[in-house]
């Protein structure tokens, strides 16, 4: 995907790929006017050219094994459930490593061109509102991946939502391998943090890059620890990267299991 620069939901992730509480087409998104009917239309508009947005294919696995080998893990086997499939783009690359892959996303556009890039009989598509999971059942998954997903979700406790979807759907022993921008400590990035928040709802005439639900919001340090502790989720492990494309932001990886 890699807009390196815009920031902000479908799966394969883009840089530059999905959490309010209702699942209906009205349900808003946090403190701004996002809807989940906003987040569909956002993806579903940049399913039309996915390798500007989510990503060149042909780097998808080699991406996935950076993201399990910085994170000291190689599973394998079993049911894996990819949060954030977009066209597929890491898909083949699960398929080939776990006996089962399921794959959701919240565009039904960006679903429909994974389904003709992966056409593997052990990989299941579905689609999700948004907000949650709702699709997948609890303790389905053995391994969670979620990579350039999170930095697009429209609001904090969107965000939030997910960590606790993700406990859910995690068998005890499972493990999630996750990716997401951390704002940086200090009252800069903060104040950036709210004036941007006040500003994008504006700018989203201009086009789906700009929408909420493209360019997302980013968690503190300390937002993220409450999230994980709420969700009960415990880190086993964690890497840094300096190069997120998002001001006052660095990348950060997580593995996770459930508390």
């Amino acid at each position: 995907m890699m807009t390196r620069g815009s920031g902000g939901g479908s799966g394969g992730g883009s840089r530059g790929r999905f959490r309010s509480t209702k699942a209906d087409e009205g349900g808003a998104c946090g403190g701004d006017t996002c809807t989940v009917g906003d987040m569909r239309a956002t993806w579903d508009a940049l399913a039309s050219d996915p390798d500007a947005y989510v990503g060149d294919p042909r780097r998808g696995e080699e991406e996935l094994r950076s993201l399990f080998g910085r994170l000291g893990a190689d599973p394998r086997g079993g049911t894996c459930v990819e949060v954030g499939c977009g066209p597929g783009r890491m898909t083949s690359a699960l398929a080939r490593r776990f006996d089962r892959v399921v794959a959701v996303d919240v565009s039904p556009e960006m679903l429909a061109r994974a389904r003709a890039n992966v056409p593997d009989e052990h990989v299941d598509f579905r689609a999700v509102p948004g907000d949650r999971l709702t699709s997948l059942e609890d303790g389905v998954a053995d391994v969670l991946v979620c990579y350039l997903v999170l930095q697009h979700l429209p609001a904090r406790r969107v965000v939030l939502s997910y960590l606790e979807e993700f406990a859910r759907v995690l068998k005890p022993p499972g493990e999630a391998f996750v990716q997401l921008p951390l704002l940086e400590a200090g009252v800069r990035p903060r104040a950036w943090r709210g004036l941007r928040t006040a500003i994008v709802p504006l700018t989203s005439f201009r086009g789906p890059t700009n929408a909420a639900a493209f360019r997302g919001v980013r968690l503190t340090q300390a937002e993220l620890d409450r999230g994980l502790a709420s969700a009960r989720l415990r880190v086993t492990a964690t890497d840094t990267g300096p190069d997120a494309p998002y001001r006052y932001a660095h990348d950060l990886f997580l593995r996770l299991v459930r508390v």
